[in-house]
């Protein structure tokens, strides 16, 4: 049989900072992303061409980023919930 230590708290503690951490992540990438478009409306020729390529590619991997970090938040929010929630009904087992 397997032993188990769950801090149920902790668990709901890093959900919470990973839904910070994606809001604050999505937030710098759209500030960039503006900065950006703002650089490419005044740029043109062969170097700004590979420039947005480049800057596609870098958008899809925030992207990427930011949604692993979403899964990561739900899935943590969710042990969190349901760690509290079964200790909670073992608790109620053994009440007199």
């Amino acid at each position: 049989m397997s032993t188990i230590n769950i801090d149920a708290e902790r668990i709901t503690q890093a959900a919470s900072s990973a839904s910070h951490s994606a809001a604050n992540l999505h937030s710098e990438v759209d500030r960039l992303m503006h900065q950006l478009r703002a650089l490419q409306e005044c740029w043109t020729g062969t170097a700004s061409a590979g420039f947005q390529t480049v800057v596609a590619d870098w958008q899809q991997v925030q992207t990427k980023v930011h949604e692993s970090l979403t899964e990561i938040q739900k899935a943590l929010a969710l042990a969190g919930q349901q760690y509290a929630e079964v200790e909670s009904a073992n608790t109620k087992l053994f009440r007199a």
